[in-house]
């Protein structure tokens, strides 16, 4: 188990985990079925009632491409938050997978899926900018 954590803090994180994992498969669901509304509209012709502009048409893009970039984001965080389930099956959730010493409770209380202390998100961030990572 890791360092720092006890077996009822973790069993806390693991429903934590469990229920933003719900939380963001329901927002996917909701996310697709306004995307299929929308494309099942466009083929029916149901929106070819009007008369579009540029304007409109853009407008009707810059929706759709939002739509596709928060469902990316919503799949990476998805990944994120099996990525931590799996460390708390492996005992190592809570534990710096760059420094190895244990995360501060009230850093996984702000940010559940994080697998870097603040100082090994610094040593991250550094060897980014150097290439390395």
């Amino acid at each position: 188990m890791a360092k720092g954590l006890t077996k009822k803090e973790m069993q806390h994180f693991k429903e934590r985990l469990l229920a933003e994992k719900k939380k963001v498969i329901e927002e996917m669901g909701g996310l697709q079925q306004e995307n299929l509304k929308q494309s099942i509209a466009d083929q029916a012709g149901e929106n070819s009632r009007y008369s579009y502009h540029l304007g409109d048409t853009a407008s009707l893009a810059y929706g759709r491409e939002f739509s596709m970039g928060l469902a990316e984001r919503q799949q990476k965080y998805m990944e994120q938050i099996d990525e931590a389930l799996q460390r708390v099956e492996d005992g190592t959730y809570g534990t710096c997978l760059v420094t190895g010493e244990p995360i501060p409770i009230e850093r996984l209380n702000e940010v559940p899926v994080a697998k870097y202390s603040v100082k090994g998100k610094e040593i991250m961030e550094k060897r980014k900018q150097k290439g390395l990572a």
